[in-house]
């Protein structure tokens, strides 16, 4: 298989778990994105001791048209199925999610109300890119559409253009993801920063806002990417993110 559609091929974005104690968190990737995206919050959980399972989405780290045959139900599916794996061996299980990934944690959240919590970053409710609702139209006469330079200064790995057919089903799981965040109550944790190109800044205001939790916090970052978790200075928001799991869980 060709590699001229993925971004840092020799990176290794498979499913992973790390076994740990009774205290799991579930960690999601993005839109085109591989499990590389939330491997260093892993790493780091792994040293605090937590389980952790990081499973990869249906149609990446494959090629671009493997992202274009399936629905973003196969992308729930697969994050339904790896909580109640991890629900075998732990007793509370936080939700972590990036970009698309922070989408699919709320979804979780609303159909599992015993979740613990969300940690959710850079969540992909509202888009900056333009022309986006003209995929609708386009996904019928065109396959891709390149995203432009790379993340050369991140351990990212993923398909360096957008599968259109793809990019509807994230839509159309944004539009279900409104219907259904009111229902959300869980301790919630949201960071978005003003830098972000991809994802609007009211996105951090509007799930505040709407979900129903009584614990929800929002952090607003002036210079981190889209991926922040692979940004140089991540460990300030990792720090963050375990300080708000622990004073929920005292």
């Amino acid at each position: 298989m060709s590699n001229q559609y993925i971004e840092k091929p020799h990176l290794d974005g498979s499913s992973f778990h790390y076994p740990g104690n009774r205290t799991g968190f579930l960690l999601v990737h993005g839109f085109t994105a591989t499990t590389t995206e939330v491997k260093p919050l892993a790493e780091r959980l792994k040293q605090e001791g937590f389980t952790v399972s990081a499973p990869l989405l249906p149609g990446h780290d494959t090629h671009p048209d493997d992202l274009n045959k399936v629905h973003w139900q196969d992308w729930y599916q697969t994050v339904r199925q790896a909580y109640l794996d991890l629900r075998e061996t732990c007793d509370q299980i936080w939700l972590g999610g990036e970009s698309m990934g922070a989408l699919l944690c709320l979804l979780t959240a609303v159909e599992f109300p015993e979740v613990a919590g969300l940690l959710l970053f850079a969540p992909a409710l509202e888009l900056k890119i333009k022309g986006s609702k003209a995929a609708y139209i386009l996904q019928h006469f065109i396959k891709y559409l390149d995203k432009g330079p790379s993340k050369d200064d991140q351990q990212w790995k993923g398909y360096n253009v957008f599968p259109l057919k793809g990019f509807v089903q994230l839509m159309r799981l944004q539009k279900h993801v409104r219907k259904q965040r009111s229902k959300v109550t869980q301790p919630t944790l949201v960071f978005i920063s003003k830098a972000d190109k991809r994802v609007s800044i009211k996105t951090g205001e509007t799930i505040i806002n709407f979900i129903s939790s009584d614990k929800k916090q929002l952090v607003v970052l002036e210079d981190a990417s889209h991926t922040m978790l692979l940004d140089r200075d991540n460990h300030q928001i990792i720090d963050q993110a375990i300080e708000f799991v622990r004073a929920t869980d005292d």
